[in-house]
């Protein structure tokens, strides 16, 4: 999303092989998860585990290897600002990608320089393997052979410009529980809007918004205790 530019943040539906859009199939296949976000620069033109594609599940028994494959592209015009990855920015890495504050540049990122992009693979919020391709604006495939020891969500990246939907991929019947701090977080965000917001809901209608946000801390508050008991937060 860019408060800046419009086109600056884009979402694009995998549709197959069409001759003509159809707006019930793309808001379908974009409500099934079969998409990813780009700047459009950046783009993963297939992208699966174990065969299934973004949006869908992949159900195994007992932890072991998956097999993610994808085909990726990257223009070689893209501009050399911050919001693209090009130049760092002189706050640094953490504010690559930003597209409300303006900020000057302080070097070029050499791998754009050499028409290269890094492309992650990410599980669980967490970067497990890398591949440099040329940004060339060629399809080029990329694999991966990644373990997975509990339920998990895999998806795909080149930071800041591409992100794809994830493969949950479902261990044993057990729910994704990857992360105590993220439940916290969402817990603090619902904690935060309840103080900013309690004040402008209507009388009437508060008692049943407080019924809501108790109920949505509730779900993160379960979701909070199971990843603890299973020590999926310091795996």
């Amino acid at each position: 999303m860019s408060g800046t530019r419009v086109g600056q943040g884009r979402t694009y539906v995998q549709l197959g092989h069409v001759t003509k859009l159809d707006y019930a199939a793309w808001v379908d296949g974009l409500a099934r998860g079969r998409s990813y976000v780009s700047d459009g620069y950046a783009h993963a033109l297939a992208f699966t585990v174990d065969g299934r594609s973004a949006g869908d599940e992949v159900a195994v028994d007992r932890p072991g290897t998956v097999s993610v494959r994808a085909t990726v592209a990257f223009s070689p015009e893209t501009p050399l600002e911050p919001i693209y990855g090009a130049v760092m920015p002189v706050g640094g890495r953490r504010h690559v990608g930003d597209t409300i504050l303006k900020r000057e540049a302080q070097a070029l990122d050499p791998r754009y320089q050499q028409g290269r992009r890094l492309v992650e693979l990410v599980v669980n919020g967490r970067v497990v393997a890398t591949r440099e391709v040329p940004a060339d604006g060629a399809e080029h495939a990329v694999e991966f052979a990644v373990p997975i020891g509990q339920s998990s969500w895999v998806a795909l990246r080149q930071f800041p410009q591409l992100h794809t939907n994830p493969v949950n991929v479902i261990v044993a019947g057990r729910p994704i529980r990857a992360s105590r701090e993220s439940a916290e977080w969402a817990l603090g965000c619902i904690d935060q809007l309840w103080r900013v917001r309690e004040g402008r809901i209507a009388p009437a209608e508060r008692a049943a918004a407080a019924s809501a946000y108790d109920e949505a801390r509730a779900i993160f508050r379960g979701i909070a205790a199971e990843a603890d008991r299973r020590g999926s937060d310091r795996q």
